[in-house]
């Protein structure tokens, strides 16, 4: 976007002044100040947040909580993305975004009504059987309500939250125009890479408010899974189906951390795990596309055992580049394979400085020392890949934002079924897809593709070579060989530029009130004052107030 595109329209601008006010309330103010948002945004050196801290005895952890919380549903969802990245964050701030959460009371039935009939154009007494005015969830995105479709089928009606669009198009312009800052500013904030992250944020924000999208994800899990009949996902009802509006087939069961309730029906825990953790292995290692919120209130069991899988808001995929260094690093790990281990995280993660690789190396040999000696039921999954995360937060590596979630739901995965089968075991559920993968790689039809695929490349490569050679030639022989060096402006040359058209547009409109008073005085325009025009007067004043202003936005003086 670039600092000095920021939307400065009047709701951005009140938002703007919102944020900086919960900022300094918490005790950010030298953090406002170090942003010299003044020089961008007016009016804002008039704010008494500025002339004032107020520090509380929290951490600092728990207070950037405090304000996420407070600037409400855009910046919650923030912290709670930003929970499953231990890459980049230390595990105090990890902890307290954690503890964000996403309630909303529901909007008033009347609305929901109005946005239904507003998408299909037709009373909702026509459009379903029967409609439960009483929604039974409800987030800051939108709520869900129970229904019956004329054939009596029930469903489930999710509903966009009227006017949740623009709040969250406001919030992530002013989000952008913040990271943009930082980078700029605050050095030691610039490994975070803050306009990546709200980039990578805007983008999952932009899927979760497009419902055609998650039903789209849930018709491929559905036709993913359909030789499995251990795992169902819900129907999409796509005739009444919008951006706004979603109808999912609702599916009966109990929710799968209801060990008790489960028991107590009849369902064999150990052999649930076993089918949990492979449907889940599958998706992770075969098929490159998983569900990327597992948690026990998204996974049903009926009573005869089978599992139903809801809510595809989160989808991951992984390239099949990376499913091959994901199944690459757990063999080298039980292989014990140090060398092969280091290669792998070192195509995996994006390193903002140049790594040292015999550093890395005895990192990860002491991580493995630590770890591999200790029974799997006994090993904490989620600690190890902790421990995982702050080795790449060391060696400034970051992670791919698909690795990142399929880390996340795995470890959800892993706690699932170790509450299931205290004995559960990762890697025994893992092994025959990794098998496969190992066969499949091996096998002599992969080794002719890569083969052909290698060749293929050099061909083409040596084919365009004589003729780009004497291209290249010809161009030389003529002179007109061109080499373009493109600069970029840094961002306090565009700054200045900015101040400067600042600067010669309060000039043009001071000099235009100037010679505007300065008719109305020779012209003796009544009433006066002194025998001067008071018009005139009105001029000359407002044509000083503009120099003045032009003063206070030139640009700085060279040192």
């Amino acid at each position: 976007m670039g600092i000095l595109n920021f939307k400065r329209t009047y709701r951005s601008l009140v938002r703007l002044k919102e944020i900086i006010q919960v900022l300094t309330k918490h005790g950010f103010g030298h953090f406002v100040a170090r942003l010299n948002l003044v020089r961008y945004v007016p009016g804002l050196g008039k704010l008494k947040v500025f002339r004032k801290k107020t520090m509380t005895e929290a951490s600092i952890a728990v207070r950037v909580r405090y304000v996420l919380q407070e600037l409400g549903p855009t910046f919650v969802k923030l912290g709670q993305i930003l929970s499953g990245r231990p890459d980049i964050l230390p595990q105090e701030f990890i902890q307290e975004f954690k503890l964000l959460q996403d309630k909303v009371p529901p909007f008033p039935v009347d609305q929901v009504f109005s946005v239904i009939e507003k998408e299909f154009e037709r009373p909702v007494q026509e459009i379903f059987h029967t409609f439960t005015s009483e929604a039974f969830a409800s987030g800051s995105m939108g709520q869900a309500h129970a229904a019956e479709l004329p054939d009596r089928s029930p469903v489930i009606v999710k509903i966009r939250r009227p006017g949740i669009e623009k709040t969250i198009a406001t919030d992530i312009d002013i989000l952008q125009f913040f990271a943009e800052l930082i980078e700029y500013y605050i050095e030691e904030l610039r490994i975070l890479q803050p306009t990546r992250l709200v980039k990578e944020f805007a983008k999952n924000m932009r899927k979760e408010l497009d419902f055609t999208q998650e039903a789209s994800y849930c018709e491929k899990f559905g036709k993913m899974m359909a030789d499995d009949p251990h795992i169902s996902c819900p129907k999409v009802y796509w005739d009444y189906t919008t951006t706004n509006v979603i109808v999912l087939e609702r599916l009966e069961g109990v929710n799968i951390g209801e060990t008790e309730i489960l028991r107590s029906q009849g369902v064999d825990l150990k052999n649930l795990a076993r089918v949990l953790a492979s449907s889940f292995m599958q998706q992770y290692f075969v098929k490159g596309m998983f569900h990327g919120d597992p948690h026990p209130g998204n996974i049903l069991v009926t009573s005869t055992g089978k599992i139903n899988l809801i809510d595809f808001g989160s989808v991951g995929h992984l390239t099949h580049d990376l499913k091959n260094q994901l199944s690459t690093v757990i063999i080298a790990i039980v292989k014990k394979d140090i060398r092969l281990i280091v290669e792998v995280y070192s195509d995996i993660g994006v390193f903002t400085e140049m790594p040292d690789k015999q550093k890395v190396t005895t990192d990860i040999l002491e991580l493995l020392d630590r770890y591999l000696g200790v029974p799997l039921e006994h090993l904490d999954m989620g600690k190890v890949f902790l421990d995982v995360f702050s080795l790449a937060r060391e060696h400034k590596a970051i992670l791919p934002q698909d690795f990142m979630l399929l880390v996340k739901s795995m470890v959800t995965i892993v706690a699932i079924g170790r509450d299931l089968d205290p004995k559960f075991d990762l890697i025994q559920a893992a092994s025959p897809h990794l098998h496969k993968i190992i066969r499949q790689k091996i096998s002599p039809k992969h080794i002719f593709n890569q083969l052909f695929f290698n060749f293929w490349t050099l061909y083409n490569l040596l084919q365009a070579l004589p003729s780009d050679l004497k291209e290249l030639m010809r161009r030389l022989k003529t002179g007109k060989l061109q080499i373009t060096i493109k600069h970029e402006a840094t961002h306090r040359d565009l700054i200045e530029i900015d101040k400067i058209f600042q600067r010669l547009a309060y000039s043009i409109i001071a000099a235009a009130f100037v010679v505007g008073a300065s008719i109305m005085a020779t012209a003796g325009i009544e009433p006066k004052f002194k025998d001067v025009s008071i018009y005139a007067i009105i001029g000359y004043v407002i044509a000083g107030l503009f120099i003045t202003m032009a003063m206070f936005v030139g640009p700085k003086p060279m040192r």
